[in-house]
């Protein structure tokens, strides 16, 4: 059996697997001392709006779901999700994301001046931009100028590969906890103590252990039965075709038929990371099902 269909145990999840990033991001503390470290702002108070929130967007009837999704006491919202595997797409997934926050948000209010500030925050278990920083931030200007073309909209992406540490001491042990799943080093800052307790907590707690089967069972089950069902479906149509034109139609029936089973039980960026195919192939092979 690949380590793809092998469920790893509760007492050694590292960070950077969704489970336990939620979990850890979702303890206050740690998510104020981490967006406070990243952004250098102060944060009175935090609201978590829901883990791993749904958000449908009503013009394509798609949805996202957030990792880590809150406000603090002035509206601002934040988007934090994990990314343990390269798909070559997070700009447009950001721009994605993006713009379903933006639709709910609007939602609740009457004038677009009325949107709220927002950071998407995108902690990357790779180097996604090849220049070995640990944090990148997108800056928008006008063509020409140093102006700032400012919408309020906000984008990070975080390297954990990072050799060029451009960041507090807290963000890189926070990095390097993701990179090395390391609980014996001795972290120094309160971030990287704190997430290190947060973890040991969540590897030893029994009743989160029962969650954490059945979530990561469901996710199994999904993944399975949506590839087979794809893969069973190509192989008819490429046997039915017998050529090289027929075995490749057959392998894009393959994966179109993953996708298709697996549209009710999964947001598209969920199941993109499954069947490692990029956001916006997933989102045109569900969009000609409409």
């Amino acid at each position: 059996m690949s380590s793809q269909r092998k469920i790893i145990p509760l007492s050694e999840l590292p960070l950077r697997n969704d489970f336990m990033f939620a979990e850890v991001m979702r303890t206050s503390e740690i998510c104020q001392l981490f967006l406070e470290e990243l952004l250098g702002i102060n944060i009175q108070r935090i609201e978590f709006i829901d883990k791993q929130k749904d958000l449908s967007d009503s013009y394509t009837h798609h949805g996202i779901r957030l990792d880590v999704y809150l406000k603090d006491e002035a509206g601002t919202v934040f988007n934090v999700e994990m990314q343990s595997t390269n798909h070559d797409d997070l700009p447009r997934r950001a721009r994605f994301y993006q713009s379903a926050i933006d639709r709910s948000e609007l939602s609740k209010n009457t004038h677009y001046e009325e949107l709220s500030e927002s950071y998407i925050i995108f902690i990357c278990d790779f180097d996604y931009f090849q220049i070995g920083k640990a944090v990148g931030e997108r800056l928008s200007v006008l063509k020409g100028t140093e102006m700032l073309y400012d919408d309020g909209s906000h984008v990070f992406f975080l390297n954990s590969h990072y050799t060029e540490g451009n960041a507090s001491q807290s963000i890189l042990e926070f990095l390097d906890m993701i990179r090395t799943n390391d609980l014996e080093k001795p972290y120094e800052t309160i971030l990287g103590q704190k997430a290190k307790a947060r973890v040991q907590a969540v590897r030893n707690d029994k009743e989160l252990e029962v969650a954490y089967m059945t979530y990561a069972q469901k996710m199994l089950d999904e993944r399975r039965y949506g590839f087979n069902e794809g893969l069973a479906e190509g192989k008819v149509r490429g046997r039915e075709e017998g050529r090289e034109e027929g075995r490749e139609e057959g392998r894009s029936e393959a994966l179109k038929g993953a996708v298709l089973a697996m549209k009710d039980l999964a947001a598209p960026a969920d199941i993109a990371q499954r069947l490692k195919l990029s956001l916006e192939r997933v989102l045109e092979i569900l969009n000609q099902e409409t």
